[in-house]
């Protein structure tokens, strides 16, 4: 009996590290795609029905690393519109280093974000201003099924929880913001419609956090749900909405990125 306890326990333990390993290979590898352009809606609206011919991202390449995109997306400050304005003459870097990754960003407030990588994972982010003073700070955890990050910038406080599926797709997120100790709202959203194509973001993970989410599933999400709780005025009714959209495919059922107009 003692033995069988054992067995199981061993095997439990195995189980465990098994899925919380395939959970951290999810993100990068070297067989992930590599697209080399990308029109800007697609990447950032894909509800939209609309594309701008001059309005597309650059990948570069270097050994199976992303070193550099072109083109800068800053989206309006409207909440009620879709869109903002594109910088095509922006880029970003990035430049590794050991177990260190910075990501530069021209013509940004905030241009410096440097990683410390763990199992070629995120594991911390600093980001810094233009006169190189830390700003904030993120730290990453992974558990099976599981990803939380903590962030924190001055006196707010972020707590974001992602969570997977048995086909290691995102399936749900959580993001507490607090403020001064006190916690302020809780965003959660659903993911799914998932389709069977590749997942081309697997690569641009460090640009920016829309692409990061996007690049945690092995497939594509086209439809999210989402409820916005004010934790400050609890009898208040949640705000909540949805978007769904689908992607253009090649004949393999790969997503398109970029093709002419």
């Amino acid at each position: 009996m003692k033995k069988l306890f054992y067995f199981l326990l061993t095997l439990g333990m195995i189980s465990c590290s098994t899925n919380s390993d395939d959970l951290l290979e999810n993100q990068e590898s070297s067989t992930d795609l590599e697209p080399n352009k990308a029109f800007v809606f697609y990447m950032e609206f894909p509800t939209s029905a609309s594309l701008i011919p001059s309005w597309y991202y650059t990948f570069s390449y270097e050994n199976g690393k992303l070193i550099k995109m072109t083109g800068k997306f800053v989206k309006s400050e409207n909440i009620w519109t879709v869109g903002g304005n594109f910088y095509s003459d922006s880029f970003t870097t990035l430049t590794y280093h050991s177990n260190q990754i910075e990501v530069k960003h021209s013509n940004d407030i905030y241009p410096t974000i440097v990683y410390t990588m763990e199992n070629n994972k995120p594991k911390k982010a600093e980001l810094y201003d233009q006169f190189n003073q830390l700003i904030t700070v993120k730290n990453y955890t992974y558990e099976p099924g599981k990803i939380k990050i903590y962030s924190k910038t001055y006196t707010f406080e972020t707590y974001y929880s992602y969570y997977f599926d048995s086909n290691n797709n995102l399936i749900k997120s959580e993001k507490l913001e607090k403020s001064s100790g006190l916690d302020k709202t809780l965003t959660t959203t659903t993911y799914s419609n998932f389709d069977n194509s590749k997942n081309p973001f697997k690569k641009l993970y460090l640009l920016n956090d829309k692409f990061y989410e996007k690049s945690l599933s092995n497939n594509n999400y086209r439809k999210t749900n989402y409820i916005v709780q004010n934790l400050q005025d609890p009898q208040s009714l949640p705000g909540n909405g949805y978007a769904e959209w689908t992607y253009q495919y090649d004949s393999n059922g790969q997503i398109i990125l970029y093709h002419p107009l």
